[in-house]
């Protein structure tokens, strides 16, 4: 059995459950638009470990950092990029200290914002070092995985991951965002699922997933397409419906009810871990557990 906590938990279990939304939990706590929710990492680090602390409860095998903008081009937005290493570092610790013995923790990494050339400016060189500042911070923190997600990129995805195994040998989960395209789904860069699926196994990942930009309902062929591309194990990650502006909040309607009406789908297409992105909280991760626990 393979030494790394992660890996362990892949071999050990067949279904895995991830948790919920966190950008949005933050919304609920207080974070206003325009705030750099990484620095409540440091500045407000008990409501972050709260929000955490919840998805442990409710049954998550596993818990994401606090860390999605934390790269220096994100955090440079806020005249915090020569805070990188540090605010990802308490990322980590933030969730780590939620997350006890009761499950890992997997260092988020997102994108930058940035436009890789030919159809901008930035080099895959500029690139990677900037993840590298980042991944450097979640290792720092003590993170027993790196997920990078919502990915609209392969080459940005490419250029994340190559930094993750440059400075370190966790884990790597590479989650892309598709949106239906014809017949098939496909990336914002015209990549299918099937072979984005195909180079993320080509990179090293050991899991290959998708998350955020659509609702549960889509989520059954974008596994089934991905299948086609990989045997590595896929991870589902939807949103809690499509989401509306009401009175300048950002709603998402699904329940959690109707949102696990969807898993059994989601996994019978290939899934083998599920969680939750924008919209989804707590309570649907606790439903989803108790519906995989009586598998």
């Amino acid at each position: 059995m393979s030494e790394n906590r992660f890996l362990q938990l892949l071999e050990k279990k067949t279904l895995l459950v991830g948790d919920g939304g966190m950008g949005t939990m933050l919304q609920q706590a207080g974070l206003s638009q325009g705030t750099c929710g990484e620095l409540w990492n440091m500045d407000q680090p008990e409501t972050v470990t709260e929000i955490q602390r919840r998805y442990v409860d409710a049954g998550s095998d596993f818990i994401i950092t606090n860390t999605f903008g934390g790269s220096p081009p994100k955090l440079k937005a806020y005249g915090l990029d020569g805070r990188t290493e540090k605010l990802n570092e308490a990322g980590a610790r933030v969730a780590k200290a939620a997350a006890g013995d009761s499950c890992l923790v997997l260092g988020d990494v997102g994108p930058t914002g940035e436009i890789l050339e030919p159809y901008g400016t930035v080099s895959p060189d500029t690139l990677r070092n900037e993840f590298i500042r980042q991944v450097n911070g979640l290792v720092q923190g003590g993170a027993d995985a790196i997920i990078i997600e919502t990915m609209m990129d392969l080459n940005e995805l490419r250029c994340a991951c190559e930094a993750v195994l440059e400075v370190c040998d966790l884990p790597v989960i590479t989650s892309m965002c598709f949106k239906e395209a014809g017949d098939s789904y496909r990336s914002m860069f015209g990549q299918s699922a099937a072979e984005a699926a195909k180079e993320m196994q080509a990179m090293g990942a050991c899991v290959a997933a998708s998350n955020c930009m659509v609702s549960f309902d889509e989520y059954v062929p974008i596994v089934q397409q991905m299948r086609e591309g990989t045997d590595l194990p896929i991870m589902a990650q939807p949103n809690a419906g499509n989401p509306r502006v009401e009175n300048g909040s950002t709603i998402y309607d699904q329940t959690p009810e109707e949102m696990l009406q969807k898993i059994p789908a989601i996994v019978k297409a290939g899934a083998r871990i599920v969680g939750g992105c924008c919209g989804t909280n707590p309570e649907y991760i606790r439903l989803l557990r108790e519906w995989i626990d009586g598998q």
